[in-house]
């Protein structure tokens, strides 16, 4: 884990060093994948792109999977391969136990590949719920994690850099920067409407005439997909009668905030009406809602309807993007819970395309 000293990998046309713990990261990245999360590496917890004083951290590897109530698993893994006498398995440790409490997660991992690690403070991680792994037991833990299961073939350093240059283009920047950074910082129900506004910028670049296309919507489909899933648990919790205002609310940050921007709302509509400003043939105020709110909530209903299968979404896109890239892929499945997520994953990406007015939405 680094603390911006700015050694990741950067996307293309970016000035950086080589990131020495990369090929440690892509081993772990691949095996949490290949077990069933949905995975990420270098999680920028920012926000903001710019280096210095407003850049938090970052998570080597991050790692979310759902159960039917729409509740996740994360774990996220430090992946140390150096052993450089300036290396402290303890600052690791603890900073860690931070990160994870930040990002929700339940579990976490240091791995030291090169460095040994004395039994003292192996205890130490075990009393903050962190794993400590040294020398061979990173590759033994890995190998275990994908004993029996088949192995899609993600995460090969080449597949990586191509999807890393994916997002170089100048017009991607503001989306790439986004999901970077500032969405994993706040993680919350601000990411619905951002990640929509800032794929629909990106939109009239986005025809499918290149591969490179379906990998910009599939990473962003992912990322929209973790805040569904959020969205989909508070429905279940308010109750599905009232799906269409919860789903109002949570745009809004909650229904306080809600009923407090609809009453701001309905008060300037009634003085603006009141003077003249407005009027039935004439200008009127601009919707409270987004346009697509209804159709999000009909996308929650297909989701909640179908527990099972929702929760297989993220790794069908996932297979999809890295399918994109090269991977082999997870073998195919006529398993009914499968078929089922398949078709929620294209209604996914079908709303995406109609919220965004895109021109193309890649198929399932």
């Amino acid at each position: 884990m680094s603390r911006g000293d700015g050694s990741k990998l950067r996307p293309a046309g970016k000035q950086t060093r080589k990131d020495q713990d990369l090929p440690l990261k892509l081993l772990v990245g691949s095996a949490l994948a290949a077990s069933g999360y949905y995975t990420r590496i270098n999680v920028e917890l920012s926000a903001t792109s710019a280096r210095g004083l407003a850049d938090v951290t970052d998570v080597d590897v991050l790692g979310t999977r759902y159960d039917i109530s729409f509740s996740s698993t994360t774990i996220a893994v430090s992946c140390k391969s150096g052993e450089s006498k300036g290396l402290s398995p303890a600052r690791e440790i603890f900073y860690l136990r931070g990160v994870l409490d930040y990002v929700g997660a339940g579990n976490g991992v240091v791995a030291f590949s090169r460095k040994r690690v004395p039994a003292h403070l192996r205890d130490l991680g075990r009393r903050l719920n962190v794993l400590v792994l040294s020398g061979s037991e990173v590759e033994a833990w890995c190998n275990a994690l994908t004993n029996g299961v088949p192995n899609p073939d993600y995460y090969l350093e080449s597949q990586y850099e191509e999807y890393l240059r994916t997002w170089s283009p100048t017009y991607m920047q503001g989306l790439a920067e986004y999901l970077r950074t500032d969405y994993w910082f706040h993680f919350d129900f601000r990411n619905l409407q951002n990640v929509v506004g800032h794929l629909k910028k990106t939109a009239p670049h986005i025809t499918g005439k290149e591969p490179w296309h379906s990998l910009v919507v599939l990473d962003t489909a992912a990322h929209f997909c973790l805040t569904l899933f959020d969205l989909c648990r508070q429905v279940r919790l308010m109750g599905l009668s009232a799906v269409s205002e919860t789903t109002a609310a949570y745009l809004f940050g909650g229904a306080p905030s809600f009923r407090a921007r609809r009453d701001l709302y309905s008060r300037v509509h009634q003085l603006l009406s009141s003077t003249g400003v407005l009027s039935p043939n004439g200008p009127t105020l601009p919707p409270l809602e987004p346009s697509y709110t209804a159709a999000l909530s009909e996308l929650v209903m297909h989701f909640i309807d179908r527990p099972h299968a929702a929760v297989l979404v993220l790794q069908i896109l996932q297979d999809m993007f890295w399918r994109t890239l090269g991977a082999v892929g997870v073998p195919p499945s006529d398993d009914k819970n499968f078929l089922a997520a398949e078709k929620l994953t294209q209604d996914l990406i079908d709303f995406l395309k109609v919220a965004t007015g895109a021109s193309w939405a890649p198929k399932v």
